[in-house]
């Protein structure tokens, strides 16, 4: 699962603008926005740096009739480190799913029965709509149904020539003997039949891809009496023209490419669709002519038009699958093109406020204006701030000059221009991001105490779970940049989520405050997490006798914490019996093997049974599973940590100890020597830790290996030095 990025420390925005500006999400390949199973983490605050759909339906959930697809939590955080910021649209499917819907009959069956051709319904089962495209669309049931139903409607047709045209339409395709048999086809001139008929001629024409025979066929249709087929060609004189203008608009290896598209035919189908609705604006085919216009003014790279338009609709009352599709197509049409400066794409619409502001954000992950793309500035922002009029736009105005001051780092304007708040309203996403980016500004000029004050009382005003645990993120931030790391441990501290907390033990927790909370800690799950890593720590450290000391702190926890979730801290790894090690090397228990460390530090084959321990469990401080999800708490760590965290000891310094050690016994240097040069194989890269041994220094190994003990089996198992 790919992770998004956010606002983090000043230099982490900086490079993270710089490589991601010419993307609105970061997810495209791996998992599409929106389906069903797909997660990714995006924070509960308006910002640069987020998935641009992620901004847009934070911002469409202010809304009353929206409610943001965040995970159901059914566990308790200071227990779990299952929680996750972003949306999960399968809560959204869930509550639809419970509402049971009856499977809706074939449209085919009743029209199919009033025409005496009931037997021919089952001829529908062996058709699969899904699988039909561009032009093809159409020829679904529910097509059929309505020319079926339209020639029960013409009182002029005889039962004979209803039937006769409707077996037609039921083997309607753009093949020669599909258009042979319907030219075959003899009905009385100008009659209503004879008038069907010419339509699926037309209709062949079109499937055909003639277009321009299919066109001049409806152009003599669309004015005459019959209404159905009147609409109806009305309506096809548009597709036609839009399958026409991206007839050649293939690439180089087959992908669709709108620079190829021709415009001619393409402004000719956006005229047909004005005329139709114009005519029929609650006709039939008016929601698709409609949503066709999208993608009409997507080939025209009509910016205006199609924002104005996506903005109409993304604001009304949309069911939330609708709007989630809906949130997707907007960004993949309008909001996500290629940023160059030479490149059409959009910037800003006068009736689109929202849409502008959204695109606004994503241009600001380029604020140095070089002149070779296209930047955020002061003047822009001026040039930009006639469209957000209104008094709900003007906050969208005011919020990106904020944004830009703070990217700008000018902090202490960002400081001055926004007024610290003690309650939270329950919907007003932008006012929680102002106060995101007051908090963020303090933290920048470390005015630490303010910066405190600020989280906590923002804790304590928000009823939003998700923003509760964005707060808890910020605080823990603060107080390791203000090396407070022990107050995040406090007895009443306001960091209570396990995740948090855990990242924390594992990365910045002295040996002290780890003994501490195995002791004290609030449960037995981080009373486990900072054994584990206690443990690990003395054996990085090659503290022996405090890991015997340490050991015996498991008495603190009544029930430790296993099972998948916890498997990275799994304290049973330390009962390692020894029965794991290679074939002909004997090793007793992990504890006996510290304990003869206690005696004797250099003992090699205490160290080789070391080493033995840690490539046969992987021991070390995992912190794959706390490294994601924790906001701003993950810039601070490992952007100051990434040179100091250590995670387990270098079973290489070991061997090369047993290598170098005179007294080494012939049993134990032989096997050293043989498991200093696997840690090289098969790769010729070191995975036992510590800086690489070049391949003379191998060789040379690998040589006393074979010379002074060719009767051990670790000589006659080494074949290659790598």
């Amino acid at each position: 699962m790919k992770k998004r990025h956010y606002i983090g420390t000043v230099t982490l925005v900086c490079s993270l603008i710089i490589s991601q500006q010419t993307m609105a999400s970061y997810d495209e390949e791996s998992c599409p926005w929106g389906e069903e199973g797909c997660f990714q983490e995006s924070l509960p605050f308006l910002s640069s740096a987020n998935d641009t759909r992620d901004n847009l339906l934070r911002l469409l959930s202010e809304n009353d009739s929206v409610s943001l697809p965040l995970p159901h939590v059914t566990q308790d955080l200071t227990k779990s480190r299952a929680f996750s910021f972003g949306f999960d649209t399968a809560v959204w499917r869930s509550v639809v799913a419970k509402i049971q819907t009856p499977a809706p009959a074939s449209p085919v069956s009743e029209p199919l029965k009033a025409l005496g051709l009931e037997a021919l319904a089952a001829r529908y089962a062996k058709k699969d709509s899904a699988l039909l495209e561009t032009r093809f669309v159409s020829m679904t049931p529910e097509s059929d149904a309505r020319f079926f139903n339209a020639l029960l409607a013409d009182d002029s047709l005889s039962p004979e020539q209803r039937q006769i045209l409707a077996k037609t339409k039921m083997d309607l395709s753009g093949s020669a003997e599909a258009q042979t048999a319907i030219t075959a086809l003899s009905f009385p001139a100008d009659s209503s039949a004879q008038q069907f008929k010419r339509y699926l001629l037309a209709a062949s024409h079109f499937y055909a891809g003639q277009y321009e025979q299919s066109r001049q066929l409806w152009l003599s249709l669309k004015d005459i009496s019959q209404p159905w087929l009147s609409e109806t060609s009305s309506y096809m004189l548009m597709r036609n023209a839009l399958n026409k203008s991206s007839q050649n608009a293939k690439g180089e290896f087959g992908y669709f490419e709108v620079e190829k598209i021709d415009r001619n035919a393409a402004l000719e189908a956006l005229q047909w669709a004005d005329n139709y609705l114009q005519r029929w604006p609650e006709g039939q085919y008016a929601n698709s002519a409609s949503g066709l216009k999208r993608r009409i003014n997507w080939y025209l790279q009509n910016w205006d038009a199609l924002a104005t338009f996506y903005e109409q609709t993304l604001t009304q009352n949309n069911a939330p699958d609708v709007l989630v599709a809906l949130i997707a197509e907007t960004d993949a049409k309008l909001l996500s093109n290629v940023m160059a400066w030479d490149a059409t794409f959009f910037r800003k619409a006068s009736d689109a406020p929202l849409l502008t502001f959204i695109q606004t954000l994503r241009l600001m992950r380029n604020i140095e204006c070089n002149g070779k793309q296209l930047c955020i500035d002061e003047d822009y922002l001026t040039g930009i701030k006639p469209i957000f009029a209104s008094e709900r736009a003007q906050a969208y105005w005011t919020y990106l000059a904020l944004m830009l001051k703070y990217l700008q780092q000018d902090y202490p304007t960002v400081i001055a221009q926004i007024e610290p708040m003690t309650t939270l309203a329950q919907n007003d996403i932008l006012a929680f991001s102002r106060q995101v980016l007051y908090g963020k500004a303090l933290m920048a000029t470390e005015q630490w105490e303010k910066a405190y004050k600020h989280w906590s009382a923002l804790l304590s005003a928000s009823q939003n779970l998700e923003q509760q645990q964005f707060l808890q993120t910020e605080l823990a931030a603060t107080l390791l940049l203000s090396n407070q790391t022990a107050a995040i441990f406090a007895k009443n501290s306001p960091v209570t989520n396990l995740k948090y907390r855990s990242v924390i033990l594992k990365t910045y927790a002295t040996a002290e405050l780890l003994r501490q909370q195995v002791i004290n800690g609030p449960n037995d799950e981080e009373r486990t997490i900072a054994l584990h890593t206690l443990l690990m720590r003395d054996l990085i450290s090659g503290h022996y006798a405090e890991w015997l000391t340490d050991k015996g702190l498991i008495t603190h926890i009544a029930h430790p914490a296993s099972g998948e979730n916890f498997a990275d801290v799994d304290l049973k790894l330390f009962d390692w019996s020894g029965n794991n090690t290679e074939k002909g090397y004997f090793c007793r228990s992990l504890e006996k093997t510290v304990t003869e460390l206690t005696h004797n530090v250099t003992d090699s084959h205490a160290l080789n049974c070391l080493g033995e321990f840690i490539r046969d469990t992987d021991a070390e401080i995992n912190l794959e599973q706390d490294r994601y999800g924790n906001a701003e708490l993950t810039s601070v760590i490992f952007a100051s940590n990434k040179n100091t965290i250590q995670t387990q000891p270098v079973r290489q310094a070991y061997y090369e100890a047993v290598i170098m050690n005179p007294k080494s016994e012939p049993e134990d240097k032989s096997y050293a020597l043989y498991r200093a040069i696997m840690c090289y194989a098969p790769s010729g890269s070191n995975d036992c830790g510590g800086e690489e041994v070049d391949k003379l220094t191998r060789k040379a190994w690998f040589t006393e290996l074979k010379t002074e003990y060719p009767g051990s089996p670790w000589a006659e198992k080494l074949r290659y030095y790598w």
